[in-house]
């Protein structure tokens, strides 16, 4: 069961990217922003956020972060992400 400290500090997050969705204008640090919250959130380890390209063919890797393996791309990290799109019909 979850303490009121917990609870408290995920309605917190869920506060702040209500807060941003209202005043960031970069959108790219706002998705950032909302992953990295949702990873809280959830306690997971890591998360990734795909943006449907320009065609609506397929996904392109936008945000990936992944604690454990020390992975952080795209996003603010300066570090840009190379893997494929991801086709959505086959």
């Amino acid at each position: 069961m979850e303490s009121v400290d917990s609870l408290l500090k995920r309605l917190e997050q869920l506060n702040d990217i209500g807060v941003s969705l209202s005043k960031e204008r970069d959108i790219t640090l706002l998705l950032e922003h909302i992953l990295l919250a949702a990873k809280t959130i959830t306690n997971a380890d890591g998360g990734t956020l795909y943006r449907m390209t320009e065609d609506g063919q397929s996904l392109r890797f936008e945000i990936l972060r992944t604690d454990s393996l020390q992975i952080a791309m795209g996003g603010s990290s300066g570090s840009s992400i190379s893997f494929p799109n991801l086709p959505l019909y086959d």
